[in-house]
């Protein structure tokens, strides 16, 4: 992947980890894993605790892949909401993806604080309509989830009202969410990490997997330089997994998203984007997001690519971005531009499933991977383990298979998303 002379923000915070070793010789494992990420931590974390022989298996260092470079946005609900789950699946399918989604907040707070993950967690997530259609949307949800869901605390801002959170160009609107909020995701990544490792799981850095392919009843996962010989096998990775699994290269797209951040601002510049350290999100296909920091940063970001590099000029790219809804930081320098790779799907809905027995594939959080992630992998720990309620319901989300086949699937998509873009604009 393209590099810049901008740096991720995360990055700058110290990892105090030791060296992790890379795969070296033929090993064995109850489970292996691939991927320390989110979501393969938070299986490590689950099988660790209850026993298990646990691997994880990283290509690059923890948090090297969507986990370290994502926006840290936090937030409530599955990625679609639920008056669309419910008019798909039924009442009783939404009512129960709805409480995994809320499991999976809650078990985010229980992990960090039992386990003293200092992620800079900071309260308050704002849904910004770019269109009055979209601000009537949001205020509907909204009322939906207060009637239906019992949801409190919800704060439905029309026209002039945003003004108390923000004051970005072209909004119409918005509602501003208590329950969500903001981390640092790799931060959080690497307590994970941790957490795992203090449990008993065993993780190796700098082993990129070339194949995971049935060995005699159970699993074989090679490296060029070794193998880990497992009864079940959870691969994960997001946009990363294509190359190795078929199944995840037909129903997830793998895409590159861009992120700034400007230097610390002063505080009534940067209480002209947001009011307090919370996080935002526009409605826009394409979107925008951002937050401010404990430290009066902004981090931003928006735009999208659909190859694997990150193109040279990506921070130029996400700057206009920035300045077009937020002139007043024209003149804040911009210390730190990173991006990554992620995935998403058709439907926006995760694709968690077990090809073969034994094999369990999880990517394509499509942005709601940060509070997702973790208790995904518990999900699938736990159907491992032996208990799998949770993890038929995410299994049995709609997630069709990309268009276009294997050929025509990335030009076609690419197509539609610019498409999309366009709509975004005019």
């Amino acid at each position: 992947m393209a590099t810049s002379p901008l740096t991720n923000l995360y990055a700058a915070r110290p990892d105090t980890a030791a060296s992790r070793p890379a795969v070296a010789g033929d090993m064995t494992a109850d489970v292996c894993i691939v991927g320390a990420g989110f979501t393969g931590l938070g299986a490590a974390l689950t099988l660790a605790q209850a026993g298990a022989d646990v691997r994880v298996i990283e290509a690059a260092r923890v948090g090297g892949g969507a986990s370290g470079v994502n926006g840290g946005q936090v937030h409530p609900g599955q990625r679609r909401d639920q008056a669309w789950l419910e008019a798909r699946l039924g009442e009783a399918r939404a009512r129960a993806l709805w409480d995994i989604a809320e499991e999976a907040r809650h078990w985010l707070h229980e992990v960090t604080d039992a386990h003293a993950i200092d992620c800079d967690f900071r309260p308050g997530l704002l849904a910004i309509a770019h269109r009055p259609r979209h601000f009537r949307a949001l205020a509907q949800d909204a009322e939906h989830l207060t009637r239906l869901y019992g949801v409190t605390g919800l704060e439905v801002l029309a026209g002039a009202e945003l003004e108390k959170y923000t004051h970005m160009r072209g909004a119409y609107g918005g509602v501003l969410n208590p329950n969500g909020g903001h981390v640092d995701p790799l931060a959080l990544t690497r307590g994970l990490a941790r957490a795992a490792e203090h449990a008993g799981a065993r993780v190796h850095e700098n082993s990129p997997v070339l194949r995971v392919v049935p060995d005699a009843g159970a699993w074989r996962v090679a490296t060029d330089a070794g193998s880990v010989r497992a009864r079940s096998v959870l691969m994960t990775g997001d946009g990363s997994l294509g190359a190795l699994s078929t199944i995840v290269a037909a129903h997830v797209m793998p895409l590159v998203n861009f992120m700034v951040a400007t230097a610390p601002l002063d505080a009534e510049l940067a209480r002209s984007v947001l009011s307090a350290p919370i996080a935002a999100s526009d409605t826009r296909y394409v979107v925008n997001y951002f937050r401010r920091t404990g430290d009066d940063r902004i981090v931003f970001g928006g735009g999208e690519s659909y190859g694997n590099d990150v193109p040279a000029d990506f921070a130029s790219r996400v700057s206009r971005r920035m300045l077009g809804l937020f002139p007043q930081l024209s003149a804040s320098p911009v210390t730190h531009g990173w991006g990554g790779r992620l995935g998403i799907t058709a439907t926006r809905l995760p694709f968690v499933r077990m090809p073969q027995a034994g094999l369990y594939v999880a990517s394509g959080f499509s942005g709601q991977g940060v509070m997702l992630g973790p208790y995904t992998g518990r999900i699938v720990a736990q159907a491992i383990l032996g208990d799998d309620e949770r993890f038929q319901h995410l299994a049995a989300l709609p997630v069709p298979p990309l268009p276009g086949g294997r050929l025509l699937r990335r030009p076609l998509l690419t197509a539609a998303m610019i498409g999309f873009g366009l709509l975004d604009r005019f």
